[in-house]
C-alpha cells in the first residue's frame, strides 16, 4: 500500500530579518525572469504607438514646455538653464512616483497570475522597478541637446547621476515593497499614496531647485532637506550641469541612509508577511 505522500507548502513565511538577503537570492536565481519581464513591459508600454519609444523623450519635453511657459513667460524667470533643470526634475520624479506606484500594487494587480503559478512575488516590484529605470535612462538622452545649446559639457560630477538614480530606486521599491501587503488587506493605501505622490511633486524639487529657497529661511530650509529624494534629484541635476553637489554632508547622510534603511525595512516586512497576505487576493 502506497504511503500518502504529504502536502508541502511551497511558500512559508520567512524571518523578518532575511529579507534583504531572500530577495537578493531571488534576483540571481530568477534573473533571466526578471529580464524577460522587463522586456515585456517595455514593448508593451507603446504598442500599437506610431511614436514608441520616443514618447520616453517627447513627454518630459512636453511637461518642461508647460513649465517653462509658466515660470519663464509668464513668471519671468531669469535663470537660463531652468528648462533643463525642470525636464530632469521631472524625468526622476516620474521614474520615483511609477516605480513606488507599481510596488505598492505589485500583489493586487497581479492577483490572477499569484493565484495560477508560483513564483517570487517581489518580481513584480522588480520588474516594474526596472522597466522604469530604462525609460528614466532613455529620458535622459533629452537633455543632450540641452547640454549643448547651454555649452555644458561632461565633468567628474555625471557620476552624481547614477548615484542620484540609485537612491530613488531603492526608496521607491523599499516603500513600495513594504506597503505591498498592507495594501491588500486595506486598498485605501494605494489611493492615499497616489496623494502623497501629487503633493510631494510640488514638495520636492521638481519644479524648482535648492537654490530659490531664501537662505534667510532656515526652517524651510531644515523641512526641505527632509523631504528624502531632495539630495537624489539635485545629485541628478548637478551632475547633468556639472556643478558641485552644494548640500552639507549630515542632509546628504540623512538622504542616504533614509533610503537604504526604507529599502531594508521595506524588503524585511515583504518577505515576512507575503506568504500570508496573498491568501486574501
Amino acid at each position: 500500500m502506497e504511503q500518502e505522500k504529504q502536502l508541502v507548502e511551497i511558500n512559508k513565511a520567512k524571518s523578518f530579518w532575511l529579507g534583504p538577503w531572500l530577495i537578493w537570492l531571488n534576483i540571481r536565481k530568477h534573473n533571466y525572469l526578471i529580464s524577460n519581464f522587463i522586456q515585456r513591459d517595455l514593448r508593451l508600454k507603446y504598442r500599437n504607438s506610431v511614436l514608441g519609444y520616443f514618447w520616453s523623450l517627447l513627454e518630459p519635453l512636453m511637461l518642461s514646455g508647460v513649465y517653462f511657459v509658466l515660470f519663464i513667460i509668464i513668471k519671468g524667470s531669469p535663470e537660463p538653464n531652468y528648462p533643463l533643470w525642470v525636464i530632469l526634475g521631472v524625468i526622476i520624479w516620474g521614474h520615483f512616483s511609477q516605480s513606488l506606484n507599481g510596488s505598492i500594487t505589485s500583489l493586487t494587480h497581479n492577483s490572477e497570475l499569484i493565484k495560477q503559478v508560483y513564483f517570487p512575488r517581489e518580481i513584480f516590484a522588480l520588474t516594474n522597478l526596472g522597466s522604469n529605470l530604462c525609460m528614466a535612462g532613455l529620458s535622459l538622452l533629452v537633455t543632450i541637446p540641452f547640454m549643448y545649446y547651454f555649452e555644458i559639457y561632461p565633468t567628474v560630477y555625471l557620476l552624481m547621476v547614477p548615484l542620484g538614480l540609485i537612491m530613488t530606486s531603492l526608496l521607491a521599491l523599499g516603500i513600495g515593497l513594504g506597503m505591498a501587503c498592507l495594501n491588500v488587506i486595506n486598498r485605501d493605501i494605494e489611493h492615499f499614496f497616489r496623494f502623497v505622490i501629487r503633493a510631494g511633486f510640488y514638495l520636492s524639487p521638481v519644479i524648482w531647485t535648492i537654490d530659490m529657497v531664501p537662505t534667510s529661511r532656515a526652517a524651510l530650509s531644515t523641512f526641505m532637506f527632509l523631504n528624502p529624494v531632495t539630495v537624489p534629484i539635485t545629485m541628478v541635476r548637478n551632475g547633468i550641469d556639472g556643478r558641485e553637489l552644494g548640500i552639507d554632508l549630515i542632509y546628504v547622510a540623512y538622504s542616504v541612509a533614509f533610503c537604504i534603511l526604507s529599502f531594508l525595512f521595506g524588503t524585511m516586512a515583504f518577505k515576512r508577511f507575503e506568504a500570508d497576505v496573498v491568501k486574501k487576493l
